[in-house]
């Protein structure tokens, strides 16, 4: 047996890889905003994408001793053109629950990308990946296809979704819980983050996993991100791009989901109550003016009037 062979028998942690969280992101519609951007405006956009999705070591001091050498769970991120690559170390001295923390910095990033008007794709995953010791790479392993394929070609509409496979790991898999152990509280944080479609594949639920304590308004802020959520939705359904148009329906689907189940949390029947107080606006007329119709409910909104009607 040749070497190229022992070394090909050989996995990937054994050739020098190590295990990471993955993430591969791309701002959706990108081919559309070359067309119809200016230079200036676009990179306005992808720099705002490599802003916010970049990682929490990427501007660290590199570590210079071993003993300083994945003390703890630290991203890092590698960017081209309008995607961007992120990783997450997993084997450290202290376990402090990487797979949790990265769907937090993912929500994050969700949000900034909304608030900024930018829609993002992308796929995540656990596999081996090079990094380099610093952390600056290059970045290139199995798990970074894994991720890039989920992106490209599973994904399909505006979410990051979730490897089935790294889900199994994170279930089955302690190094990847907070302080190496399962704990309720963290799976009860982590129900929180995933959400599963009508297809069984499951992606991040930045939604529902965006309380009001993700904004420094509160209540106030997470509905000001509510609206603004629905109106980025509502800008881009005007485009004459039916691809285009089938993932924005997709959206404004979980969106409005997601809006119906979170008006169940408030009392319609209070319009001055507490609510009111807060928002200055009665809970009904807030949550009416949050959803999004369109032709695809005005259809079945329409057969179930005539359905009603009496013989």
């Amino acid at each position: 047996m040749t070497d190229a062979q022992r070394s090909q028998r050989r996995s990937d942690y054994e050739r020098g890889f190590e295990r990471c969280v993955v993430t591969f992101i791309d701002i959706l519609g990108y081919r559309n905003l070359l067309n119809t951007r200016d230079a200036a405006e676009i990179v306005g956009i992808v720099n705002a994408l490599r802003t916010f999705t970049a990682g929490d070591s990427d501007e660290d001091e590199p570590p210079r001793r071993m003993d300083e050498h994945r003390l703890y769970s630290q991203s890092f991120s590698e960017s081209v053109s309008d995607a961007v690559v992120r990783v997450r170390t997993v084997d450290t001295q202290s376990p402090d629950g990487a797979f949790v923390l990265e769907l937090i910095d993912l929500m994050h990033a969700m949000i900034e990308c909304v608030n900024r008007g930018i829609l993002i794709r992308g796929g995540m995953t656990i596999g081996p990946v090079h990094i380099g010791l610093d952390g600056r790479g290059p970045i290139f392993g199995n798990g970074m296809v894994r991720a890039f394929k989920i992106e490209s070609e599973e994904a399909v509409y505006p979410r990051i979704m979730i490897d089935d496979a790294a889900l199994e790991a994170y279930l089955s898999d302690e190094s990847l819980w907070n302080d190496g152990e399962v704990d309720a509280d963290e799976a009860r944080l982590a129900l929180e983050f995933i959400a599963v479609a009508d297809d069984g594949s499951h992606f991040v639920d930045y939604l529902r996993a965006a309380g009001p304590g993700e904004f420094d308004a509160g209540v106030v802020g997470q509905f000001e991100f509510l609206q603004r959520h629905r109106q980025l939705i509502v800008d881009n359904l005007t485009t004459e791009d039916q691809k285009a148009r089938r993932k924005l329906v997709w959206l404004a689907n979980y969106h409005n989901r997601f809006i119906v189940d979170l008006r169940e949390q408030y009392d319609m029947e209070d319009p001055r109550g507490e609510f009111y107080a807060e928002l200055e606006v009665a809970p009904a007329e807030m949550f009416d003016s949050l959803m999004i119709e369109g032709a695809w409910t005005s259809v079945s909104a329409r057969l179930a009037e005539l359905a009603s009607r009496e013989p």
